[in-house]
């Protein structure tokens, strides 16, 4: 059993100015692990975790999420410090909850989020449900009622029973009628974010677990900046917010609006985006790629990047505090030149590192990653190459495989901006060798990223690199980290397992969070893809020195 233990100091927030009412309050999230199967990572190196494993790593990561840390007056908290955390967590095994486990560790008021996870067996269903009998029993006034109790599917019929948002418990016919027949209610509110949090549940990924809880910490605990923005229309914003946005979106955006609902397949991909809360990276994504068009880039430029018709501000999340490869190559410090080498890789370009380069036609193969929305695309090949007008930055023209809605297979091509910054560890001014900023437009979503080169071997037979980028006027913020080879296949010095294994530690994660495959067999270049990449080959040219704006 682990937990994040609490502080007694007083705290306030970083964003106190804010007008929302409930922006103290602090989350306490209570991850219960039971003995079913996982099901997790199984496009992964090390399939299969228990739930307790997964628990663990789900309140390790979560807080990271949070976008703020609390300002207190203890001596005792640092940058590091758990306490610091406006997201509490907790992870408990279920053979070892007590009746009164949640009602432990009360120094602040109750905002309390469950989550069961594999509790199966009639004696962890027992133990659970007793658990939050007694919790209910004691808090019979009502004041501290449990948040919201989640449940992912392997739990057992009588756990799933009692999943609830707010006030809403699945299965009441009276609050299901009531939901049905006045849709701007609390109770409908409250089962679409359960609704939602089903969806993300049944998806077996670390990222759609944590979103589906900062979800219900947004809409039950209070505003988090990573979640807070919806560029969908709904019930939760009010008719009035509603009106406001629509007239925004026409006055500033008519003749783009029009030009996009006359052509079916962006206007498809308009009721298909506005089915998916677009902060559902995974579902939005696949629908932006799978309908592509030039009217549908025109009319996401102009909505969310020219006039922010949302107001949406997505941030980009600075945890975890991912350290940088301090040395390469055996030639002492990172420097600029050793960097760029270690992007570009393999690429048959003069500028690449003369022994070690490869000289193909990409600098690298991803093998896994990390964030189920963007890394688990098959046959991704990064092209890393100098640009023409600035000695220190690069372009990075991302090509992968996508399968779309209509189960078609198809290349897509991305163009980045790559300029060094300055890393989180460095007291200099100046940028950081190995530490990057990249830049994109993407179907009229501005994006941008922070890279760390976290490792690579000295060869060149490996890459692990960490990135966290936002689509700000979207609403999107996201994080992952990539381990490239050459061939996109496993490394097959054994040796190099443990750095690798420890790079991704680095990155806080886990190598069953990864997708792509496994040491022996590989998803992102399985012969079924290679055997259709042999008959369309992919669009490997450089893009060169075009701006994203202009590309």
């Amino acid at each position: 059993m682990t937990s994040s233990s609490t502080t007694s100091s007083t705290a306030t927030t970083t964003d106190s100015s804010s007008s929302n009412n409930n922006n103290n309050n602090i989350a306490r999230v209570i991850f219960v692990s039971g003995s079913a199967p996982s099901g997790y990572g199984k496009t992964s190196p090390e399939p299969d975790p228990t739930w307790d494993v997964v628990s663990k790593q789900l309140a390790l990561r979560l807080p990271n999420f949070s976008g703020k840390q609390l300002l207190t007056t203890s001596e005792e908290n640092n940058d590091d410090n758990s306490n610091n955390n406006i997201i509490q967590t907790e992870s408990i095994e279920v053979s070892v909850l007590e009746a009164n486990e949640f009602l432990k560790n009360k120094k602040r008021e109750d905002n309390i989020i469950v989550v069961a996870l594999g509790v199966s067996t009639e004696e962890e269903e027992r133990r659970f449900l007793a658990a939050l009998d007694y919790y209910q029993e004691k808090k019979n006034d009502s004041s501290s009622p449990i948040k919201a109790i989640l449940a992912d599917p392997t739990c057992s019929s009588a756990v799933l029973e009692r999943r609830a948002a707010g006030s809403y418990g699945g299965g009441s016919i009276v609050q299901d009628a009531t939901a049905q027949l006045a849709p701007w209610s609390d109770a409908a509110s409250m089962k679409r974010l359960l609704e939602k949090t089903d969806t993300l549940l049944g998806r077996k990924s670390s990222e759609d677990y944590i979103f589906a809880v900062l979800f219900c910490i947004n809409a039950l605990v209070r505003e988090l900046d990573v979640v807070k923005s919806d560029i969908n229309p709904s019930w939760e914003k009010g008719i009035v917010r509603n009106v406001q946005e629509f007239k925004k979106m026409t006055d500033c955006c008519g003749p783009q609006i029009a030009a996009a609902l006359s052509d079916p397949t962006t206007k498809n991909a308009i009721d298909l985006l506005n089915a998916v809360d677009l902060r559902d990276q995974v579902g939005s994504y696949r629908v932006i790629v799978s309908n592509e068009t030039p009217e549908l880039e025109e009319f996401t430029l102009c909505i969310l990047q020219q006039n922010d018709c949302f107001n949406c501000d997505a941030p980009i999340l600075d945890r975890p505090r991912v350290p940088l490869l301090q040395q390469w190559g055996g030639k002492g410090p990172l420097d600029d030149e050793s960097a760029r080498q270690i992007l570009m890789g393999h690429l048959d370009h003069p500028m690449s590192h003369p022994q070690h380069s490869q000289k193909l036609p990409w600098s690298w193969k991803i093998v896994v990653g990390a964030n189920p929305a963007y890394d688990a695309f098959p046959m991704q090949h990064q092209i890393f190459y100098p640009s023409g007008s600035s000695g220190k930055s690069l372009w990075y023209d991302p090509v992968f495989c996508v399968e779309t809605l209509s189960e078609e297979l198809v290349w897509c091509k991305r163009h980045y901006r790559c300029s060094p910054r300055k890393h989180w560890s460095s007291s200099s001014s100046t940028p950081t060798p190995g530490a990057w900023t990249f830049t994109t437009l993407d179907n009229g979503m501005m994006s941008e990223e922070r890279w760390t080169t976290v490792d690579a071997a000295d060869d060149l037979s490996w890459a692990v690199l960490h990135y966290s980028g936002a689509a700000k006027r979207a609403g999107q913020s996201y994080v992952g980290a990539l381990l490239c080879t050459p061939d996109g296949l496993w490394p097959t010095a054994s040796k190099e397992e443990d750095r690798i294994r420890e790079a991704f530690r680095k990155c806080d994660l886990q190598l069953w969070e990864l997708f792509g495959g496994s040491r022996t067999q590989s998803f992102m270049w399985s012969d079924e893809f290679l055997n259709w990449a042999e008959q369309h080959p992919p669009p490997l040219e450089r893009i060169g020195d075009i701006s994203i704006n202009a590309w």
